[in-house]
Parts: structure tokens; sequence; C-alpha cells
């Protein structure tokens, strides 16, 4: 076993992912009240806890058990699973209801039992922005953090420490929230988002920032804007427009089946030579795209076919 991953809400689970990178779901944690008055109900002894369980039919292993309480159910178990293996909770994710999931006690419970969680995702419709500002206070993520929550048209947040993110996807709805600042304190490797409150003023900025030397890991920028205007974004930038005779196919991540397609673009290098491609069309709604080169399968930039 090389990761734990532990999900709390309407779905609770804890997976695992083995050295050949399956994952498995190990156990489905849900209340008492979910048994089935028919159900053959097995007691499971580990350690110390006995655990009402039920064995999955399919032949994929998977073990049902049943608690009064769904949040002891994942802590209990995933704590008995990450202690024998000797390896942390890899990703904790919190999603649906509140009642469900209370993401202080989720929180709380993961940063007080290791320093830090490599990857994090909450996503819920009924939560506050207190509890909100408290989950991302107390949050201490190093590779990946995905929030998608309900937030005001005033939310404003700070991250309290500087990240090094390999991925990160905020999506505040009916009022996206995230800033340049934000990105400037996460330093993200890959970022994508649909709604954003960002300007064709903050990706010049942002551009600008990027030819300086900031954040020297970053690969890949996609976010659609609600009015995109070129001349803003490229004033004083120095950048080349370039045309392919065909199109070039940029993998920007392993997620996507389908890598990116384009055919022409505005050449950027930042002080550390690094390549770049700015891809955007004017207009709303439309999206800004940068990619670095080489891409994710290391195709590195096709200097022959540009002009």
């Amino acid at each position: 076993m090389e990761r734990v991953s532990v999900c709390i809400g309407n779905y609770s689970t804890i997976r695992f992912e083995t050295t050949d990178s399956i994952d498995h779901t190990l156990f489905r944690v849900s209340t008492l009240s979910e048994i089935q008055d028919d159900s053959r109900i097995e007691y499971l002894k580990i350690e110390d806890t006995v655990v009402q369980t039920q064995k999955e039919k399919d032949g994929r292993g998977c073990i049902h058990s049943y608690f009064e309480d769904i949040f002891i159910g994942i802590q209990t178990l995933s704590e008995i699973i990450s202690d024998f293996f000797s390896v942390p909770i890899y990703r904790l994710s919190v999603t649906g209801d509140r009642n469900i999931n209370d993401p202080r006690r989720a929180i709380n419970w993961i940063m007080n039992r290791q320093e830090t969680i490599a990857e994090c995702s909450y996503h819920s419709k009924e939560t506050s922005e207190e509890d909100l500002t408290y989950f991302l206070d107390t949050l201490r993520v190093t590779k990946s953090l995905d929030v998608f929550v309900k937030t005001s048209e005033n939310f404003q947040y700070s991250f309290k420490y500087p990240m090094n993110l390999d991925y990160l996807h905020v999506q505040g709805r009916p009022y996206p929230w995230l800033t340049i600042n934000n990105l400037i304190e996460t330093n993200p490797r890959y970022s994508w988002m649909v709604e954003t409150n960002f300007t064709s003023e903050d990706m010049r900025m942002l551009l600008i920032l990027w030819i300086l030397g900031w954040n020297p890991n970053l690969q890949t920028l996609e976010f659609r804007l609600k009015n995109l205007d070129l001349q803003t974004i490229l004033n004083g930038v120095p950048a080349i427009y370039r045309e392919t005779p065909e199109d070039l196919s940029y993998k920007w991540s392993d997620g996507e089946e389908e890598p990116r397609y384009f055919d022409y673009f505005f050449e950027i290098r930042n002080v550390n030579g690094a390549v770049a491609s700015i891809v955007a069309d004017n207009g709303p709604n439309e999206f800004f795209s940068l990619y670095v080169w080489p891409d994710r399968n290391g195709q590195q930039y096709p200097l022959e076919r540009i002009v």
C-alpha cells in the first residue's frame, strides 16, 4: 500500500492505492440505521474495536461497516489502516451536507493526527464562510487543493502560509473569490477554473511575474474570463505571434484523455529560458490559457514547425 484516501460525506469511504496504481475501496462507512433488516451482519474485530460489517457480493472485496456516527467510523478505521501500513493519510475529501461532513471536525482531526496532508478536497453547498475560513486556516496541504463551496460576493481570503502546489482548483458560487494574490501565495503547477473574477489586467500582471521568474514550476493555467481583451493582456509583454501548419498538441494532465490542440498562439520566454504558449481569443467568457513547455508527456517546444 502506498496511499490511503478518506472521504467524509454522503458516501463515506476509505480507499487505498497500491504500487501498481490500482485504486481500491476498502471500507464504506454507513450509519447503523442503514442496515437492511434481511442483511446478514458479521462482526469484525480489529485490535480492540468491534465493527458491524457486510461484505459486497460482487467480489471486489469492499467491506460495508456500520457505526452510530459516520465520522467516528471513518476516523477509527482509517487510523487503524494508516498505523498498520505505516503510511500517513494521503487525501482527505469532505463532501455533502454540513450535518454529515462537519468540516471543522474533519480538518481538526486530520491536522492533529499528522503535520500535513498531500491532497485535500472540500465540496459543500451547505457551509458557512466562517467554516470555509476555519478549514483553510487549519489546513496544511502540500500537493493538491480543490474547493467548491458557496460564497457571498464580498468573501475574501488570504492563505496563511506559502505553498508550492501541484494542482489548484477553487470554485466559489455564485461569486468566485480567488485572486491573483491567492495564485502567488499557492504557486500552482496546474490550475484550471471555469468561473473566475480575473480580469485581462490580472492576466497581464501574471505573465509579467512569470517572465521575471515567479513560480518556476508553473506548467499550465486555464481560466475563463468574463471579458477577455488580448490587447490588454499583451500590453508591455514581450510576446511573438506564432502559427503552425498543423495543430500542436499539448498534454497538460494525466486525467485528460485528449490533449489540447491549437495552431496559433503567442510565444513568451522567462528569465530562466523557459518557453510558454499563450492561447486566447477576444470576447466574453473566453479562456485564457498558458502552456509551459515541455508538456506533461515531456514533449518539447517544436521549433521546426513554427512560423
